[in-house]
């Protein structure tokens, strides 16, 4: 199941309707720049969407809002996913270490800010665990890969959608830990209770 945003009536006709439709406007924007993009800038956008995103959603009730900025954030990971993708296949394998060093410091770097972030907003007045929208992300991002992988069999066949999942699925798998260990370990520093000479160890 996934995780709904803090709405008062989520449940409602109406809830899921924006849902769907912030979603879908959010994944297909942010894909869409991202894919077209070159390799780096692809990155930069990707994490600088990441990094603002989160500093937001937390504050957002509108079920509208709160999905199109969850679907801006993974249509842009699975737009740099591609290009990742497209960018190791193309390269040699003791080549381009810097580019990739560049890839992983950015991705690294806004998973900490969206760390903080979520860090904040746990211990804010909605008092949301980060683990809700890490599940509603992954859920939604495991969606998309789906589409992607189909429209790549009907466009291509089997054996191109085959090589292109295995490509997309290594790419995804070192963008998401780069983003969310960094990340989840930044909240659990920032969860940390303070210690102090009145405070008990």
């Amino acid at each position: 199941m996934l995780a709904h945003p803090p709405v008062a009536d989520a449940n409602s006709p109406s809830a899921q309707a924006s849902r769907i439709a912030g979603a879908f406007v959010g994944i297909a924007a942010a894909y869409a720049i991202s894919r077209h993009l070159a390799f780096l800038p692809s990155t930069l956008f990707s994490s600088l969407v990441l990094a603002a995103t989160s500093t937001v959603i937390g504050r957002n009730h509108s079920p509208l809002r709160w999905w199109a900025l969850l679907g801006t954030t993974c249509g842009a990971v699975l737009g740099s996913a591609v290009m990742l993708a497209e960018k190791l296949q193309q390269s040699e394998p003791q080549g381009d270490l810097a580019t990739r060093a560049l890839l992983l410091g950015c991705l690294a770097l806004a998973g900490c800010v969206a760390g903080h972030s979520l860090s904040r907003d746990a211990a804010g007045e909605s008092a949301r665990h980060p683990r809700d929208l890490l599940r509603s992300a992954s859920a939604l991002t495991t969606g998309i890969f789906a589409v992607l992988v189909t429209f790549t069999f009907l466009h291509s066949g089997l054996d191109t959608a085959r090589t292109f999942s295995s490509r997309l699925s290594t790419s995804l798998t070192i963008l998401v830990a780069t983003l969310t260990i960094p990340g989840w370990l930044t909240h659990l520093l920032n969860r940390a209770p303070p210690k102090g000479p009145g405070r008990r160890p």
